[in-house]
């Protein structure tokens, strides 16, 4: 990943934190709680956080990287045996070797592999995350509704600036609540089941719910591939079917109750925020690819008579259609 891509990730998580972190600033500001005091908590929270989160994905993430030559002999061997059955019911050897290529399991492990080294390496970056973050506090705690004020002068562009900074927190904020959901459910249950390092697995489900639709099943792949490896399939295949029931009910009865916002995109335009971010910004812009993907949408297309029906068509919404005027009967 290049310097500007890793620049780049490190504002847009320092956003993304700065939103998440909104709800408490305000609460403590009804409190009355001094500017500075605020200011302190808060920074507090995110370092805290920000600190647990680069030991997991750091420590775990290295411990997992020691061990995946293991993981890899063992799922390459499978392959070789899956082949080896292939031939017995009278696949030839070059079918056989084709088909059970497919199902090897090393390609998994090392895309998952890759994801947390393109996390590690957001974290690793903790200065330049931390100084972002840190002086966007500042801004946001010392200086408030400074875009506010913009916009309530008559400025266009900082009314749309401000209400798509509203929907986008509301999201993330909802998004971060289920996140936590899935990961704490899913830690519980793949330590139950015996998983290989479950707390790094459990949390990065939960991230990965932020990736529309393919998240669900990338944060899967692993625990149930190493599950597979170290128990067999029975053991695998109740992993799998408690997996989906916990993370579908969470994503398809909990989420849909809370997230209500105008920044919804469509399936197909979901599918290529979290493909096409990740071309750009490595393995971790999948994760922040739909509020990027929001912001162009919202900050420079919908600005924009000439590119406005661009935006109108990357939404789940239907754009209002002009009222035809009545008809006088002859």
């Amino acid at each position: 990943m290049s310097q500007y891509a890793a620049y780049i990730l490190s504002i847009t998580f320092a956003i993304l934190i700065a939103l998440a972190v909104d709800p408490l600033v305000n609460w403590l500001r009804s409190k009355g709680v001094h500017r500075g005091a605020v200011l302190v908590i808060a920074l507090v929270v995110v370092y805290v956080a920000l600190a647990l989160l680069a030991l997991l994905f750091i420590y775990g993430g290295a411990q997992f990287l020691r061990e995946l030559p293991t993981y890899t002999q063992q799922a390459q061997q499978m392959t070789a045996d899956w082949q080896a059955s292939l031939q017995s019911l009278g696949l030839d050897s070059a079918g056989s070797a084709a088909v059970a290529g497919q199902a090897d399991l090393s390609k998994p492990l090392n895309a998952a592999a890759s994801l947390l080294q393109s996390l590690g390496s957001v974290l690793g970056n903790f200065v330049t995350l931390i100084l972002l973050t840190t002086f966007l506090f500042v801004d946001i705690v010392l200086w408030p509704g400074r875009v506010q004020e913009t916009a309530r002068r008559g400025h266009g562009y900082a009314r749309r600036l401000m209400e798509f900074t509203i929907d986008l927190r509301q999201y993330i904020v909802v998004m971060v609540i289920v996140g936590t959901c899935i990961g704490a459910l899913n830690t519980v249950m793949f330590y139950l089941f015996g998983v290989p390092y479950p707390l790094l697995w459990g949390v990065l489900s939960g991230i990965l719910n932020f990736i529309p639709f393919i998240g669900f099943w990338l944060g899967m792949i692993p625990p149930a591939v190493l599950t597979l490896l170290a128990y067999g399939p029975e053991r695998m295949l109740f992993l799998v079917i408690l997996y989906v029931a916990i993370n579908g009910f969470v994503q398809n009865v909990i989420q849909p109750r809370l997230v209500v916002t105008r920044l919804n995109l469509t399936p197909f335009f979901n599918l290529v925020s979290a493909t096409f971010w990740p071309l750009m910004l490595g393995p971790a812009g999948a994760i922040v690819g739909v509020p990027l993907t929001m912001a162009v949408r919202s900050l420079i297309l919908d600005a924009d008579p000439t590119t406005r029906w661009l935006a109108d068509l990357t939404s789940s919404k239907l754009p209002d259609l002009p009222s035809e005027p009545p008809t006088s009967d002859q």
